[in-house]
């Protein structure tokens, strides 16, 4: 319940903690019930980091977190409150259990009770008191030592957190069969800009090169059929034109989302109305069966609406070269999923790859070093010194590709065992030792005509 009511003052009162406890919850209160007014999501993540090679270990230790609980409590570490003590999670996970969804919690503020805890032991409390020598800051000096209520910050599973607690789901554990640990790369916390989410910023990045290559190939289209814009007659270049208009109409709103790291709710708005037009051309959706926005449940949602907007794109102009995004694992170990059912039929893989070392070291180490298999069995291609699927130099990069000057460009050999276990699981592994140093990847597929 809030406190609304600020307390009165009058000449020759007498002044008590009560008094200054009031006027500042008031104050809290009156900003929490203005924000959650004006906004309807104002809580989750501003910055969010943690320790992989702990996790792997079975511990999460976050670095680094700022943020607003749903209460409104403001929270900052390391800079200005003290980060939660690490937490071990292996025991946490039930027998059957192959993820754990690990929370940034604290107690919920008691109206009527205690809420501050004096010493090391913070007994539940929502503070601790903590001493700390603060000087005069008008004049810098006449230093004292004050009590100040620092945050009893904790980390909780999602059967330990209560009504009793405020807070936020911070990170989403995987366990494999082999009891192995990694942190869920498609969960998304509560954000609250898009720069607290690299997976998000990475799905906004990839929509907006899908868009531009979409807006590209039409316009080369255009240009190679006619020598200049001309307005098409027949009922398709009628719907090809309409689908440039839906891409290039919502191509710079989209834009902007990336360069303002906006809240999550106004990216998910812009592509709501892009999935929306784009209903146009598959008219077996209609834009009512489209997700709605969860604020808690972010990965789940943008994914759905991201699944959507990519199918259909494809109906009128389907794309000739499909990207696997790769993501770090650990150190020289990338993963990727494949999701297009065309990946794994008639078409090319090719690999990308820059990197600081020489181009003739680059040509010459790649196809010796680097290892390419499913994610499941990469890492026995390292254990037991065996070769992956086979890489060849393309001196001439396919015409399908934007070629980078600085990249240079593989052929991967599409058969044997290693293939079967990516078909199988789709998904792809790929080792790459440090003798390729600082290596920046992109696995690319081109479709059959």
């Amino acid at each position: 319940m809030r406190s609304l009511t600020r307390p009165v003052w009058s000449e020759g009162m007498y002044l008590g903690p009560h008094h200054f406890q009031a006027q500042n919850r008031y104050f809290e209160d009156t900003l929490e019930f203005v924000t959650s007014s004006l906004w309807r999501d104002a809580h989750g993540f501003a910055g969010l980091q943690f320790d992989p090679d702990a996790l792997r270990n079975g511990t999460l230790s976050l670095t680094h977190a700022r943020g607003l609980f749903a209460d409104g409590l403001a929270f900052d570490f390391p800079g200005t409150d003290s980060a939660p003590a690490a937490r071990e999670f292996g025991s946490l996970f039930s027998p059957v259990a192959d993820h754990l969804t690990l929370s940034l919690a604290l107690p919920a503020t008691v109206r009527d009770g205690q809420n501050t805890s004096s010493g090391a032991s913070a007994n539940g409390t929502r503070y601790r008191a903590w001493e700390q020598k603060m000087p005069d800051q008008n004049t810098g000096l006449d230093e004292k030592t004050i009590e100040v209520g620092r945050k009893n910050l904790i980390l909780l599973s999602e059967d330990e957190v209560t009504e009793r607690h405020v807070h936020l789901p911070a990170v989403r554990v995987l366990r494999d069969g082999s009891g192995r640990f990694e942190a869920d790369p498609s969960f998304v916390p509560p954000i609250l800009s898009l720069n607290a989410s690299p997976v998000l910023t990475e799905l906004l990045r990839r929509l907006i090169d899908i868009l531009d290559e979409k807006s590209t190939v039409f316009t080369q289209e255009q240009l190679q059929r006619n020598g200049a814009f001309q307005a098409g007659m027949s009922a398709r270049h009628v719907a090809q034109y309409w689908f440039l208009h839906a891409i290039n109409s919502n191509r710079p709103a989209l834009q902007h989302m990336l360069l303002s790291q906006a809240h999550p709710q106004d990216l998910f708005r812009e592509m709501s109305r892009l999935a929306g037009a784009l209903c146009t051309f598959g008219l077996e959706v209609h834009p009512r069966s489209l997700p709605a926005y969860e604020h808690n449940a972010l990965g789940d949602c943008f994914s759905k609406l991201d699944e959507h907007i990519r199918r259909h794109l494809e109906i009128v102009l389907p794309s000739k070269a499909i990207r696997i995004p790769l993501r770090a694992i650990e150190s020289f170990l990338y993963h990727g999923d494949v999701t297009d059912e065309r990946c794994v039929g008639p078409a090319r893989w090719i690999l990308e790859i820059q990197s600081p070392t020489g181009e003739a070291d680059l040509i010459a180490t790649v196809p010796k070093l680097t290892k390419i298999c499913s994610a499941r069995f990469v890492g026995e291609l390292i254990k037991r010194a065996l070769p992956g699927l086979s890489l060849n130099h393309l001196s001439v990069p396919p015409p399908q590709i934007a070629a980078r000057v600085e990249s240079q460009y593989f052929s991967i050999q599409r058969s044997g065992p290693c293939w079967e276990t990516i078909v199988q699981t789709r998904q792809v592994g790929m080792y790459v030792p440090a003798e390729i140093p600082a290596p920046q990847l992109s696995l690319i597929v081109l479709l059959d005509e």
